[in-house]
C-alpha cells in the first residue's frame, strides 16, 4: 500500500517492483561501492549517488515515473525534494530502500566479487580475494 512521507509518495517495495515491470524507472542513489555488490533486479535503473544529482539532472526521464531509491529510505527524500524544486513531477520514493526491498523478498542482483567487509558503515572495504 503506497503511503505519503509529508506530500512525498512513497511506494512499499511489491508496489515498485510491479511499477518497474510497467515502465516505472528506479534512480539508485545509492554510493558506487554499495550499488556493485547489491543492484536492484528490474528493467530500467539508472545509478547516481546522491551527492552527485545535481549534474546528473539531464539524464532523469521526465516522461515516466521515477522511483528514487537509497539504502534506507532516508537520503531519498531529500532528492525526491530537490528533484521536485528542480521541475520533475513525476517521482516517489522506496519506502525503506535496499533493505525493504530484499527483506520483501523483491529480486537483487549480487555480485560476491564486489562484497564488502567491516564492522560499520565506515569502515566499509572491499573483502580480501583468495
Amino acid at each position: 500500500m503506497s503511503f505519503s512521507v509529508g506530500s512525498q509518495l512513497q511506494y512499499t517495495p511489491r508496489e515498485a517492483f510491479e511499477r518497474c515491470r510497467e515502465e516505472s524507472v528506479i534512480l539508485d542513489i545509492r554510493p558506487d561501492v554499495l550499488c556493485h555488490y547489491k543492484a536492484f533486479d528490474v528493467p530500467r535503473v539508472l545509478y547516481c549517488p546522491w551527492q552527485e544529482i545535481g549534474q546528473y539532472l539531464d539524464k532523469i526521464p521526465a516522461d515516466v515515473e521515477v522511483i528514487v531509491a537509497d539504502s534506507s529510505g532516508i537520503q531519498s527524500r531529500e532528492i525526491i525534494d530537490m528533484l521536485t524544486r528542480a521541475g520533475f513531477s513525476n517521482i516517489a520514493g522506496l519506502g525503506g530502500g535496499m533493505v525493504e526491498w530484499e527483506r520483501d523478498g523483491m529480486p537483487v542482483l549480487m555480485d560476491n566479487q564486489a562484497r564488502l567487509s567491516g564492522s560499520c558503515m565506515c569502515q566499509l572495504k572491499f573483502r580480501e580475494r583468495k
